[in-house]
């Protein structure tokens, strides 16, 4: 899935809260694998966060006319790809790029802020 960091938040070092809207295949695949992974690409280095779903998709309040739902992720793994000797030089040239760049005014990304505020899963 492609997520901006708008739609992530680590809460400490084991535990994410992800935005996203819920009827979509990359919900339905978290949901359905109880796993995903996240990769952050930089120009010097991958990083692959394995991750673990305690809870979810749960509704958010506000978020019904954007389809969003949140999810509660558990970190299991973090692996990092960098070049190796041999491959001096060689790197990501061009940054994987989101836009528009939402504005925080957007309602759906007051909503996505307010959902990731603090972790939340079923009682």
């Amino acid at each position: 899935m492609l997520v901006s960091y708008l739609e992530l938040r680590a809460y400490d070092g084991r535990t994410l809260g992800l935005v996203i809207q819920g009827g979509s295949t990359s919900a339905r695949n978290l949901v359905e694998r109880g796993a995903g992974t996240l990769m952050l690409v930089e120009p010097d280095v991958i990083a692959y966060v394995m991750t673990r779903l305690l809870d979810g998709p749960l509704p958010i309040e506000g978020g019904e006319p954007f389809g969003l739902a949140y999810f509660l992720l558990e970190v299991d793994e973090v692996r990092e790809d960098s070049a190796a000797d041999w491959e001096a030089g060689m790197r990501i040239v061009a940054p994987i790029r989101y836009e528009p760049a939402p504005t925080l005014a957007e309602p759906w990304a007051r909503v996505t802020m307010a959902a990731l505020a603090s972790p939340r899963a079923r009682a």
